[in-house]
């Protein structure tokens, strides 16, 4: 369990799980329309970055987790940006076959993890 822990501790494997979770909840639930696939695709990422966030405050090297965070983030909406359309016309939705909502949650990403920094500091320096 301690392994587990772990490796789920690192960006990498966060976004590389929530990226299989997402492929695999699209595939189970099979939404009827492109547009309702990327919302999912889209619900996912923020679920993504809200565990990030959250593992933020458990990590000792703050500022590389940071960085490593916003770079797997990227890759992650990259690996997305790629796979989804031919997920999208395997399944054969209609709809326009593109979103822009999870690149406009990428833009709250770096904000909320210098909050949790912010308030991990204060916790240091005033316990």
């Amino acid at each position: 369990m301690d392994r587990m822990y772990l490796m789920i501790k690192k960006p990498a494997y966060q976004a590389l799980l929530f990226f299989l979770l997402t492929l695999v909840i699209i595939l189970v639930f099979q939404p009827r329309d492109a547009d309702k696939a990327w919302l999912i695709a889209s619900y996912m990422f923020i679920l993504f970055l809200v565990i990030n966030a959250g593992l933020l405050w458990f990590n000792n090297n703050s500022w590389p987790y940071f960085f490593y965070s916003i770079c797997f983030a990227m890759v992650y909406m990259l690996l997305i940006a790629f796979i989804m359309p031919g997920l999208l016309n395997a399944l054969q939705l209609k709809g326009s076959g593109e979103s822009a909502m999870g690149f406009l949650i990428m833009i709250y990403q770096p904000p909320v993890l210098l909050v949790v920094m912010l308030a991990k500091w204060m916790m240091a320096k005033w316990l």
